[in-house]
């Protein structure tokens, strides 16, 4: 999806609980070193086209996850129309929320390409 956002086939926007979670991800799973990490988050911002914070009050609670429901509040927030995500035991069943139709990268991609 970077490259479809670089070709600029998509806006992407970055969700603050996500970078959280994805800089955790990556530095205590994948154990990439602190260069490597900024980097890697730095070429996230510089292909998006909006960032979005989380919002001052309660995520609403859907997922049963109050990571999940926080991600999906600012995917809201934020306006857009499709979260990508893969996470099929808590976001993935919910399908849409609040105009934001919750998609699994497969799913988005092939969508996409057949546009």
């Amino acid at each position: 999806m970077i490259e479809e956002a670089v070709n600029g086939n998509l806006d992407l926007v970055l969700l603050e609980p996500t970078m959280i979670g994805l800089a955790r991800i990556l530095a205590d799973k994948l154990d990439f070193d602190s260069k490597r990490l900024k980097e890697t988050l730095s070429l996230l911002h510089d292909v998006s086209s909006d960032f979005q914070t989380s919002p001052g009050q309660a995520a609403e609670v859907l997922t049963g996850d109050p990571d999940d429901d926080l991600i999906l509040e600012c995917a809201v927030a934020a306006g857009v129309g499709v979260l990508v995500s893969g996470d099929r035991k808590h976001l993935l069943p919910i399908g849409k929320h609040g105009g934001v139709r919750i998609l699994a990268p497969q799913t988005f991609l092939a969508e996409l390409r057949a546009a």
